[in-house]
């Protein structure tokens, strides 16, 4: 677990000493140094005031965040030019800056990149910035490159798993596929997978848990959760799949439930109230626990439908209901666990 144990604050020295839940002994110290969200500091969107003093709140793990260099020679895949809000060079210190006025400790990125060498540039751009602690790389599952490219992500320790059927062919399962699979959870690695609309479906999602059963599997922003009201069948394919063990859900992305359109191409407003968001959390929460929720902001897309710092306001004013001990799990110590590597 050592990519997760470094935090660039004055007690680095102290939580490198410690071995099991580094975080924990920073918790106070950095929370109260960090500036409260929704200041004059925070470079996102404006938000609204925490309901909640940052201060009071404790240390976050954001495991959610893209960043990408659109000026680059030959451009980029991701985003594309017709999604203007985030067509735009997103490097890591203009994150940092953010993060850290909103009480972020440390970030893992996620590949949005279907290019495996753009899996090797974001490793570059952070190198030697304890920060960013992670990365999810984007491999195309069952291709005939597979097993190499992994191999070659697999040597830097700060490649944690990969993100997957998203650029490549449909989950299906077959024999190519499920060789890659396998292979990841013998490496110890974990699987992010998006599954909401027609992408990934959650009987699929099902089947890939039951088949691999050793693989960690992470879906990521809220399952696909939509609108102010949970629709039935959702709450059902949720409850099934929270049976299976190895099945996490990222906490994530909270305002694209109110994106009228099924592309990022342009803004939405998203409400910040709790209530526009509680029924959902809840059947989340119920099915999975706190052991199995894992938070994170989605950065820069969650610029689209609100900020950094607001969707930090909602999130914790849910897990405040539920205690100090489960917010610490969903916003930072869930994260240690599941995105380190342990064949």
């Amino acid at each position: 677990m050592k990519i997760l144990t470094s935090i660039p604050t004055t007690l680095a020295k102290l939580c490198l000493m410690m071995t099991l839940s580094p975080l924990a002994a920073c918790a106070s110290s950095s929370a109260t140094t960090a500036t409260p969200p929704g200041t004059a500091g925070d470079t996102s969107k404006a938000a609204a005031p925490l309901a909640v003093p940052a201060e009071k709140h404790g240390p976050i793990l954001d495991t959610h965040i893209h960043l990408y260099q659109v000026t680059r020679p030959g451009g980029v895949v991701w985003p594309e030019a017709k999604q203007k809000p985030i067509y735009r060079d997103v490097l890591p210190p203009e994150y940092e800056a953010i993060a850290k006025q909103n009480g972020v400790i440390g970030t893992g990125i996620v590949e949005a990149s279907p290019v495996v060498d753009d899996n090797f540039k974001v490793l570059e751009m952070t190198k030697g910035n304890d920060f960013f602690k992670f990365l999810v790389a984007q491999l195309e599952i069952g291709s005939p490159s597979f097993s190499a490219d992994l191999a070659r992500l697999a040597a830097d320790p700060r490649v944690v798993g990969i993100r997957g059927f998203l650029w490549s062919p449909k989950l299906t399962l077959d024999a190519k596929q499920l060789a890659s699979l396998e292979e990841l959870a013998a490496k110890g690695m974990t699987l992010d997978i998006i599954s909401r609309g027609t992408l990934n479906p959650k009987d699929k999602v099902e089947a890939l848990a039951t088949a691999v059963p050793k693989l960690r599997i992470i879906i990521d922003h809220l399952a696909g959760a939509k609108g102010p009201t949970p629709d039935p069948a959702w709450v059902d394919a949720v409850q099934r799949l929270a049976k299976h063990p190895n099945i996490y859900i990222k906490f994530s992305s909270f305002f694209d439930m109110y994106n009228p359109a099924a592309t990022e191409d342009d803004p939405w407003k998203a409400p910040t109230d709790l209530a526009a968001y509680k029924a959902h959390f809840d059947v989340l929460m119920k099915a999975f626990g706190e052991d199995r929720l894992i938070w994170g902001s989605n950065w820069p897309v969650v610029d689209m439908g609100g900020s950094l710092a607001s969707e930090i306001e909602v999130a914790e004013l849910y897990l405040k209901e539920f205690g100090q001990g489960a917010r610490d799990k969903v916003m930072y110590k869930n994260a240690q666990k599941f995105y380190a590597r342990h064949p």
